[in-house]
């Protein structure tokens, strides 16, 4: 059961179900977004605010889940500004509460809320493309600190997170599903993609790991980082798995093509985005070289992934970014 096809009313009943099985009096619960996840803003009887984040079921499982609270953990310690989860009355990361009305459960987390405005909405606000450069080279250092911290950090023997790896990007099976098969494309197109997919695979079963692959957020675009004050905080780790860092960076930089935003700054934005890396991370030339071959893997997966959420909008995006994507192959 997708969560877009829940009543309402059964994921306002399940919200406040879960909130129960922590140990705090709540004021308000209110509904914040609705994607693949449900979130509920949620403020205590002390003032102190709190997302509240209904998992769809199939996605990840619990261990998955209280593992992607290890690693924000981690960076936390690392003085990074993520979400801290708030655990149960019982100690635990999640509750786990059946729907109303059916034989199914969600795991539900609670984390303290960040405030901020999205880097979305900041380069709307923005006065012109120097102001967002600038922003994008903040952006950069952080990825870099959130790959030099999570270098140094040993993840314990439980902990389980899915792979940005060959097979999940480009696999028989990818995480995100056969994007070569793509129902908007024509037979042409799904045969060229499928060539570029087999052409990606062997490339990436032969890059290197090693200190250019770890622990990534891996959905670091506009939406998923905040901006309050001179801090950038970086939200929503559902896709956070193990991954190449420079996939992390062409994520990041995606969604500011000039393809997609109609400007003309991707260039000042992309060099901004690698030069912050840098500045943090100078031992990085391997790591930036292959952010534009990533930029197309990330156009490629995202196909797939808009076919199969269609409740995500994205649908009429769909011919448009085939064509961008393969026209990005090209070059990789």
């Amino acid at each position: 059961m997708n969560e877009s096809t829940v009543a309402e009313d059964v994921l306002a009943n399940l919200a406040q179900n879960a909130l129960e099985q922590w140990e705090l009096r709540i004021v308000t619960v209110k509904h914040h977004s609705q994607r693949e996840n449900t979130i509920y803003k949620v403020e205590d009887d002390r003032g102190q605010v709190y997302a509240l984040r209904i998992h769809r079921a199939g996605y990840h499982d619990l261990q998955a889940l209280e593992s992607e609270h290890m690693w924000t953990a981690a960076l936390a310690d690392a003085g990074l500004s993520v979400p801290q989860a708030v655990d149960t009355r019982d100690g635990k990361a999640y509750a786990t509460v059946k729907l109303p009305g059916t034989d199914q459960f969600r795991h539900v987390g609670l984390v303290k809320w960040i405030d901020g405005i999205t880097l979305a909405q900041y380069m709307e606000q923005a006065s012109g493309s120097v102001e967002t450069a600038a922003v994008y080279g903040e952006l950069g250092q952080l990825i870099a600190d959130f790959h030099l911290a999570t270098a140094g950090w040993s993840a314990p023997g439980n902990f389980k997170r899915h792979a940005w790896d060959a097979q999940g990007l480009m696999g028989a099976q990818p995480f995100w599903g056969r994007f070569w098969e793509i129902d908007a494309g024509s037979d042409e197109q799904r045969a060229a993609l499928l060539v570029i997919r087999n052409r990606l695979f062997e490339f990436l079963t032969s890059l290197a790991t090693g200190d250019a692959y770890g622990m990534i957020h891996a959905d670091l675009n506009a939406d998923n980082v905040l901006r309050s004050g001179n801090t950038l905080s970086v939200i929503d780790f559902d896709d956070a798995g193990f991954g190449w860092h420079a996939f992390d960076l062409a994520v990041a930089i995606h969604d500011q093509l000039d393809e997609i935003t109609g400007q003309a700054h991707y260039d000042q934005h992309y060099d901004a985005l690698m030069e912050g890396y840098r500045r943090r991370r100078p031992d990085c030339a391997h790591i930036v070289e292959n952010v534009p071959l990533f930029v197309a893997v990330r156009s490629l997966t995202l196909l797939r992934w808009m076919q199969d959420r269609p409740e995500a909008g994205y649908t009429e995006m769909i011919p448009y970014l085939l064509e961008l994507a393969l026209d990005q192959a090209k070059s990789v």
